[in-house]
Order: structure tokens, then sequence, then C-alpha cells
């Protein structure tokens, strides 16, 4: 009898599984692709932004150096 159940168990365990994706599947997989393929744009993007904003920065420290040298300059030139 725990054989018969057995056999009937696997045999039915084996029907249920198929060897291809079902179309929801598949809909789901290339919904799922669309997705990582629009974040990874996104990434691109936001490091293009990150890129441009630390140049700024530089730039701005570097002026930011300039005028205080200059600064310094005057302020030694008043003593």
């Amino acid at each position: 009898m725990k054989k018969l159940m057995m056999v009937f168990l696997a045999l039915g365990l084996l029907a249920g599984c198929t060897k291809y994706a079902s179309q929801e599947q598949l809909d789901e997989l290339n919904a799922k692709k669309q997705e990582v393929a629009t974040l990874k744009t996104e990434i691109t993007q936001t490091q293009e932004q990150k890129a441009t904003l630390e140049a700024q920065r530089d730039s701005l420290k570097a002026e930011i150096d300039k005028l205080e040298a200059k600064i310094q300059e005057l302020e030694a030139k008043l003593k």
C-alpha cells in the first residue's frame, strides 16, 4: 500500500512538472529583464551626475584655495 502511494505521488510530481516555462513565466522573466535594464540605465546616469558634481566641487575648492591664498597675501601686506 505504501509503495502504491509512493508510485502515485511520484507520478503526480512528474506529471505536474513541465519541461518548458509557461508563457506567464516567460512574460515575468522579460519584465524582470526590462526592469534590470532600466535600473542599469539609472545607475549609469547617477554615476555620470556624481562625476559632474565631483568635478564642480573640485573646481570650487580650487577657487576657494586661490581666494584664501589671495586673502593671506593681502593680510601680509597690511601688516
